[in-house]
């Protein structure tokens, strides 16, 4: 299949570049980008960063897709050089052509063969998609079927086996997801309406052979969704629930518990004011194509992120919640409100001030999910006050207030570990692309590894380079004398699609974390090169 795609590839832009020397209309579109993230490790015993025998780690992404009137072919090829630490271990030294497909659209139909993403709902029954960051990329290879039958129906279907890695799951996952927009099943189609309502459901069922001794160990698990959408000018509210069958397996223990999940999600925006509110319940919902994995960035069926503030800080980066899908109950809420300009509180230029506040439990009975528990895993309260003074400076203030059982979500440390933070931020134009800003932080906590303080200072040239310094400061640690600085400097420079960075510092031990989905990341010393580009015709 690699070698028809390739020269199928090779041959349609041949034509293309035919078609362009002969002055014909350019009917293909060849797009593609290209990702590199290295790093040099060097020994650092004072934050136990060691390196290892081979001390460059280099991650490669190129992505090639070829459009060509309503049909779409594409490959991505990845190689690990080897892999960066705390990414892909096994992948030392690998390199392979994947995800591999064949694509045809029409304007309510599409079909898709070869390895492709989708998502049913919210995801919390099913998502296959990439992050390079965090190291997922959980696509199927098979068949993925998008129909709209009607103007109000839309149904896609899907039959195929999860990546892993450079090979394929030995399971086969399925699934159909149906959604019914109700406005325009029974509403007047001569007259506009400001609400809408949707109800939609999905069925995702994973089967994996089993060969051991229990005569009732489940080789098939399905699992059911169903959902409700309401959408207007002002507000709107989402309600997801998912039921799923039997699914022991390494991470639960072998639990014979099914798996349930409650997700709620509201918003209110009217004039200069914005609520959210984010609420979910859940149980036994670690869904993965084989039963024995025991990473949580590999093969993963369903997306359930962490539902808390996404912070810029570094202070606040140190305590960051992992959604505990074994059990877990709690809620996420927003406050946002603009004060206009020419005001007492908005001053010449407006205020804006944006207030958060999420926490999550444990289940007092984990066969019900509206059981909250009496044990705290997480808590964050925070507030952020933006201002801008004049044409050329402007301000943040934020103040947050965290409770961290490090004991639940990172398996290690405190307990209970509860902390402070204060951060300042500033932003200074001296022309329409030169800039100066400043971050100032402090945290404060008397558990875990004592206090820490970091600045920040970033410098944008009016040409296209950017420099930055930075300095994260632990200190005031009770249990040992230890006072580390995780300092690091670095520059970019960008020029039409293409960016290049090169950094050289520390990096500090914990979760790294993106769209509330995390991995653990070591301790690493050396210099860092990233070079991102894109291309097309």
């Amino acid at each position: 299949m690699k070698r028809i795609l390739i020269t199928a590839l090779a041959c349609i832009s041949i034509k293309t570049t035919f078609s362009q020397q002969t002055e014909q209309p350019i009917k293909g579109h060849l797009n593609g980008s290209f990702e590199n993230y290295s790093q040099y490790y060097m020994q650092d015993d004072k934050i136990g960063a060691t390196a290892p025998q081979d001390k460059v780690g280099s991650n490669n992404f190129l992505k090639l897709d070829y459009t060509y009137g309503k049909f779409t072919a594409g490959v991505q090829f990845e190689a690990y050089l080897p892999s960066i630490n705390g990414y892909y271990d096994i992948a030392a030294n690998q390199s392979k052509l994947v995800n591999r497909y064949f694509k045809y659209t029409e304007e309510k139909f599409s079909v898709q063969v070869g390895d492709f993403y989708e998502q049913f709902g919210s995801g919390l029954i099913f998502r296959s998609y990439e992050n390079r960051q965090i190291g997922i990329n959980n696509a199927l290879e098979g068949i993925n079927i998008y129909v709209e039958p009607t103007e109000f129906l839309k149904i896609k279907a899907l039959y195929g086996r999860t990546r892993k890695l450079f090979d394929y799951s030995n399971s086969i996952t399925r699934g159909v997801d149906a959604e019914i927009d109700i406005t325009k099943a029974f509403a007047s189609k001569t007259k506009e309406h400001s609400t809408h309502i949707a109800i939609g459901g999905s069925y995702v069922g994973r089967y994996q052979e089993y060969t051991g001794p229990i005569d009732d160990y489940p080789s098939t698990v399905d699992a059911f969704a169903t959902r409700f959408d309401l959408n207007s000018n002002d507000y709107s509210l989402n309600i997801e629930y998912v039921n799923k069958g039997k699914d022991p397996h390494f991470i639960n223990q072998n639990s014979f518990e099914k798996g349930k999940a409650l997700l709620i999600n509201a918003a209110y925006t009217k004039n200069n004011l914005g609520i959210t509110f984010t609420g979910r319940s859940l149980t036994n919902m670690d869904f993965r194509s084989e039963r024995n994995i025991a990473i949580a960035t590999q093969l993963p069926v369903n997306y359930v992120p962490a539902l808390t503030k996404q912070h810029d800080y570094l202070t606040s980066n140190i305590y960051v919640y992992s959604a505990q899908l074994k059990a877990e109950t709690g809620f996420q809420t927003d406050l946002y409100y603009s004060f206009k300009p020419n005001t007492k509180l908005g001053g010449k230029y407006g205020t804006k001030i944006a207030a958060n506040f999420s926490t999550y439990y444990s289940l007092k009975n984990n066969n019900d999910i509206l059981s909250g528990g009496n044990d705290k895993y997480y808590s964050d309260a925070n507030i952020e006050l933006k201002k801008k003074f004049s044409k050329k400076f402007e301000a943040t203030l934020g103040l947050q207030n965290i409770f961290y059982n490090a004991l639940v979500i990172s398996g290690s440390g405190h307990e209970n570990v509860t902390s402070n933070i204060l951060g300042l931020s500033g932003i200074y134009k001296f022309a329409s692309k030169k800039s100066l800003k400043v971050t100032l932080e402090h945290l404060w906590t008397k558990e875990d590894k004592g206090n820490w303080a970091s600045l920040i200072t970033e410098y944008s040239f009016s040409s296209p380079y950017s420099f930055y310094v930075s300095d994260l400061f632990n200190y005031g640690n009770s249990e040992s004398d230890k006072q580390n600085h995780y300092y690091n400097v670095g520059a970019s420079v960008t020029k039409n699609s293409t960016r290049f960075a090169l950094g050289f510092g520390r990096q500090r031990a914990g979760l790294f974390c993106v769209g509330g989905v995390c991995r653990f990341v070591p301790s690493a010393y050396g210099f860092t090169a990233t070079l991102t580009t894109s291309f097309g015709n």
